[in-house]
């Protein structure tokens, strides 16, 4: 799946978890957590960029131009010791990706900033980084800078809005994980067996399109990645995330 479309996706399935909002008698979301518009908001941007970090290990991919020639260095690493829908894309790193979010917001640093007051430090980084990641991967602004700009507001008024971030900041960071994973599953290429690094590979008779000869599973509903399905899929999702999103800020 497209950079792009894995972040849409994380933000969709945010929404539908957490979301309250309504049209009508018909609920967008299943409120999960019982959060706040802010923390429902500030959650969906986290979403989107976690939907991205599974590919930190492709030097190719968004992620890895988001922040120059560190991004850059950084995913190269992981690629040659990993390789592409490697070890990233496993359950293991979605618990991984979610407890260094978990960390993060534990951490007792906190900076008073000039305007905004007292804020965490360790939250706004995290939300500033995927935010950048985000908005970039989703095309909605342009250039170097300008994601990084876009996303230190979205860090600072998150610590405004929604402070409290110890329970929603990894929960989004987890569910956009796993979300990657879920895009990638249902394209041609797969990804690892679910029990990584414990890999199960068939035998001849029983390799297919569902079971990869290298162990890899996929169920490719949506065929290569970037298809005309793909594109119809993650359209849908869009009008989705603008409607909940815009009724979630009117109240």
């Amino acid at each position: 799946m497209m950079g792009g479309h894995h972040a849409i996706s994380g933000a969709a399935a945010w929404l539908a978890l957490t979301g309250s909002a309504s049209i009508g008698d018909r609920a967008l979301g299943a409120g999960v957590l019982d959060l706040t518009g802010p923390e429902v908001l500030a959650g969906t941007v986290v979403a989107a960029g976690a939907a991205l970090l599974p590919d930190i290990d492709h030097p190719s991919a968004t992620i890895a131009r988001s922040a120059g020639a560190v991004s850059k260095l950084a995913t190269s690493a992981v690629s040659s010791a990993a390789g592409h829908r490697g070890a990233t894309h496993t359950l293991l790193a979605v618990v991984a990706f979610t407890l260094l979010g978990a960390v993060a917001t534990g951490v007792n640093w906190s900076w008073h900033a000039p305007v905004v007051g007292q804020v965490q430090v360790g939250a706004v980084i995290v939300v500033t980084v995927l935010c950048a990641i985000a908005v970039r991967a989703m095309k909605l602004v342009r250039g170097g800078l300008t994601p990084w700009l876009v996303g230190t507001g979205c860090g600072l008024l998150t610590a405004v809005a929604a402070p409290e971030t110890s329970i929603w900041l990894p929960v989004a960071i987890g569910l956009g994980a796993l979300v990657h994973l879920l895009g990638d599953l249902v394209t041609t290429d797969g990804i690892p067996f679910p029990t990584w690094p414990l890999v199960l590979k068939p035998s001849k008779r029983v390799e297919s399109a569902l079971w990869h000869a290298d162990g890899d599973i996929a169920v490719p509903i949506l065929g290569n990645a970037g298809s005309a399905r793909e594109w119809v899929l993650c359209g849908a999702l869009t009008l989705y995330v603008a409607v909940a999103i815009a009724i979630t800020i009117l109240p």
